[in-house]
């Protein structure tokens, strides 16, 4: 058999497995190596199957509202969370943060807009010198 007998055969599973299957798994935030564990296919055939334009779309709303599955879950361990405990709910709020900044960026990353460094010294200088010239302009001229 010539190719890539695994990665066809396992591409002929994933047609065979039912697509709304495949997307609820990923709406309840499973990665993808779990997904491919759980569905006993190989992680490249799975991009195969993620790749296909019929696919792309559903895979990126099912990332978005696994995103705000992880939101909630972070508010959820943050609300339950013991003084005893709190270094661990920190690390899995912040990895939740993480995943659903890449998972839905437009809503959860935080935005980078231009930065703006205003010189206030440098400012108040440059008003006095108007100040200056428009005092040296005012005062009559005496003429010798």
């Amino acid at each position: 058999m010539a190719g890539r007998p695994k990665r066809k055969e396992d591409l002929i599973k994933l047609d065979q497995i039912p697509q709304e299957q495949i997307i609820v798994m990923l709406e309840e935030g499973k990665s993808i190596t779990r997904v491919c564990m759980a569905l006993g296919v190989g992680r490249t055939a799975m991009n195969v199957w993620l790749s296909k334009p019929e696919n792309v779309e559903l895979v990126s709303r099912a990332r978005v509202r696994a995103a705000d599955l992880m939101v909630s879950d972070a508010l959820d361990i943050a609300d339950s969370a013991s003084i005893e405990e709190v270094n661990l709910a920190k690390l899995r709020i912040q990895t939740r943060h993480w995943t659903a900044e890449r998972w839905n960026a437009p809503a959860y990353a935080q935005q980078k807009g231009q930065q703006v460094s205003i010189n206030i010294q440098g400012m108040r200088m440059d008003a006095l010198r108007h100040v200056e010239v428009l005092e040296d302009l005012s005062t009559p001229k005496l003429s010798t």
